[in-house]
């Protein structure tokens, strides 16, 4: 009888312990191995604007984001909407594919996000508090696609090719794109006394069409190659190339691949 109560209450303890451990934040309870080829990448966009004031927010939130799955997690900032219309003498950030997507999402308003998806039904309006939850649902897990880029850069004219290698079939067809980033860039934003502030990692250009390239798989390879040249003003040494690949039924984001255009 006495070692059945010890058991009883082992067992009691234990499960109070295991309850105040799924509580804590995600931040003090999240340990995940290093990041290789075969991680699956969680594609964040990220929708702000330089006149939105609630979108510092959300700048955090993807900022405590990359704290906690660096290296898992691929965000690309898409000024678009209203906040996002500069005024005379102001940076203009927006994009064509960044107003298509904003617009293809069903977004209103900024801030906003869809984590692994361009599906209208998973983005989110709003609750960057949230995000980090989301992300934890897709990551950690092992990619069905592994994405290779080889980047050549010469002048201002860029090379992206992008290998791209199968490891479960897929169950629909896919669509895959390619971006170019920058990182770092000094601009106005509303609801901060932070002058200039620090934009990350900004969608600069969609380098291949708007709507997506095909894949096509010959023994489990496929190989897409784009070229785009690059603004003046833009600061190559923070550039970077993301490509993405995308169920084109269900809009899903099985992954992505980010490679810095000039490492040290």
């Amino acid at each position: 009888m006495i070692r059945l109560i010890y058991v009883i209450l082992f067992a009691a303890l234990s499960s109070m312990f295991s309850c105040d451990e799924v509580n804590e934040p995600y931040g003090n309870q999240i340990e995940i191995d290093e990041a290789t080829e075969l991680t699956k990448k969680a594609v964040i966009f990220e929708f702000t604007g330089i006149h939105c004031t609630n979108c510092p927010a959300g700048h955090a939130a993807i900022e405590e984001i990359d704290s906690v799955y660096h290296g898992h997690v691929i965000t690309l900032s898409v000024h678009a909407g209203f906040f996002a219309e500069p005024y005379p003498g102001e940076p203009d950030f927006r994009t064509p594919f960044g107003d298509k997507i904003f617009t293809d999402l069903g977004l209103s308003t900024t801030p906003a996000a869809s984590i692994a998806s361009l599906n209208e039904n998973d983005a989110i309006s709003g609750a960057p508090t949230s995000w980090q939850g989301e992300v934890g649902s897709v990551i950690p897990d092992y990619t069905d696609f592994i994405i290779t880029p080889d980047i050549q850069l010469q002048e201002n004219l860029l090379e992206a090719r992008f290998v791209i290698t199968e490891r479960a079939e897929a169950q629909n067809p896919l669509r895959f794109y390619a971006f170019v980033l920058e990182d770092h860039i000094p601009g106005p934003q509303a609801g901060t006394d932070i002058d200039p502030y620090d934009h990350r990692h900004v969608l600069r250009k969609c380098i291949n069409n708007i709507n997506g390239s095909t894949v096509n798989f010959t023994d489990g390879v496929a190989e897409l190659g784009f070229n785009t040249t690059l603004d003046a003003d833009w600061q190559v040494e923070n550039l970077y190339v993301v490509g993405i690949i995308v169920d084109q039924n269900t809009k899903e984001i099985y992954t992505g691949e980010q490679v810095k255009l000039i490492t040290e």
